[in-house]
């Protein structure tokens, strides 16, 4: 797995599975512009991963279920009636499609009616909200936990549990909605049941919030891995990429598997609120930005603006890259920042910039969409101090380096 292999055994010293699923950012798909380290443990029966792309080490364990689950997703959504083609494929013997959509919160009350969360005017805080279909997700889980999904009436959210502790939320709390649309939490589940999403809701009430992307499907089959594999790709529109995996494969099955999801980046970097704006730009809340984002000196690369968190980091690649003499591989006048409270240039997704959590590096010869032709030390040093390349993602995004664990 050339480069990644140090990335690959990470993760399956992290994720513990048997006969498992795991349920639960850019290519959500990639970004101009875009975040564990995990406990040993022993992975019975996982199938190791065929592709080259790295994947975060997040600490979860994986629910039981009994038969082969994959997960399937390509770059943007997924294409028109792709479910209803897959179900009819030999051996899979269960769907499900996974819409997934960024959400604007604008009020959160607590169980007793006090309210928790409250932005000032005009702001709202980013929420990643996920739709399943109540008919078919519960299959996908295990049994305890079905009754909540199958169960969720309309007008109700479930939270994961990343999200609750960052609401300071549980049952029976309400969150309101920009558009004035409020739900009231039925329960609060792990994160992978919701594909580490912060929130889930049933599809039937998923127009009401905005939540209109499918993003990802999950198949129960039966039979051999790599022809149904071989079939799923015979499905695609000519030209477009697709990730499959299986648990074991990735810390969460869910689309965008190789950066952190955006609950596990405010988990580390803090939540904030933002007014939209009517480009790729917004104005972040100036108490986060005060608390959060500073400026330094940092070796070849000059002055750099970035969270508090990564600048150990960075400052730590930085200075190896330096030590090794190896400074040719940075061209300073590749380096396009770290801050910046923007969009994901292809979707409503919020760019890990955003947070001051990724940097850019050589981009005039790493244009997004294009091979890489970084050089591998550059990549390998920064990976060891915390980082992972957008390389190897499905869209490649070469220039992008993007958190996904603390400094060593």
């Amino acid at each position: 797995m050339k480069r990644f292999a140090i990335a690959a055994v990470s993760l399956l010293a992290g994720v513990v599975v048997g006969a498992a699923l795991m349920l639960a950012t850019q290519s959500l798909s990639s970004e101009r512009g875009t975040t564990a380290s995990a406990p040993t443990a022993t992975v019975p029966g996982a199938t190791p991963t065929t592709q080259d792309e790295p994947v975060p080490s997040i600490t979860r364990v994986a629910p039981p279920v009994s038969d082969q689950v994959l997960v399937v997703w390509t770059p943007g959504g997924l294409p028109e009636a792709f479910a209803d083609r897959l179900a009819a494929l030999p051996g899979v013997t269960a769907v499900t499609t996974v819409r997934s959509d960024l959400v604007h919160l604008a009020e959160s009350q607590g169980a007793d009616g006090e309210i928790v969360d409250k932005p000032a005017d005009g702001m709202v805080i980013p929420l990643e909200m996920m739709a399943f279909d109540p008919a078919t997700y519960p299959a996908f889980l295990p049994r305890q936990d079905s009754n909540a999904f199958a169960n969720l009436a309309v007008g109700q959210v479930i939270l994961g549990s990343t999200s609750a502790q960052l609401r300071r939320l549980g049952p029976g709390a309400v969150l309101t909605f920009e558009d004035g649309s409020s739900l009231t939490v039925a329960a609060v589940v792990d994160d992978v049941l919701i594909g580490a999403a912060e929130a889930a809701l049933q599809v039937t009430e998923a127009d009401v919030v905005g939540v209109a992307v499918e993003r990802y499907l999950l198949i129960r089959y039966s039979g051999e891995r790599g022809e149904l594999e071989g079939s799923i790709r015979e499905e695609l529109p000519a030209g477009l990429a697709v990730r499959i995996r299986a648990p074991g494969e990735t810390p969460v099955l869910r689309h965008g598997d190789a950066v952190l999801p955006q609950v596990f980046i405010k988990e580390q970097f803090g939540e904030f609120a933002y007014r939209p704006g009517e480009d790729l730009t917004f104005e972040l809340e100036a108490e986060w930005v005060d608390a959060n984002i500073v400026t330094s000196q940092v070796p070849m690369l000059g002055e750099v603006k970035c969270h508090r968190i990564l600048l150990p980091s960075l400052m730590g690649a930085m200075e190896e890259i330096e030590r090794r003499n190896l400074g040719f591989l940075i061209d300073p006048d590749g380096f396009l920042g770290c801050f910046n409270p923007r969009y994901i240039a292809n979707g409503k997704g919020i760019s890990r910039h955003a947070w001051g959590a990724a940097v850019d590096i050589n981009i005039g010869s790493n244009p997004e969409g294009l091979e890489s032709i970084q050089d591998p030390r550059l990549i390998e040093i920064m990976e060891q101090w915390g980082f992972t390349s957008g390389d190897d993602w499905l869209i490649p995004d070469p220039g992008h380096f993007e958190y996904l664990r603390p400094a060593p």
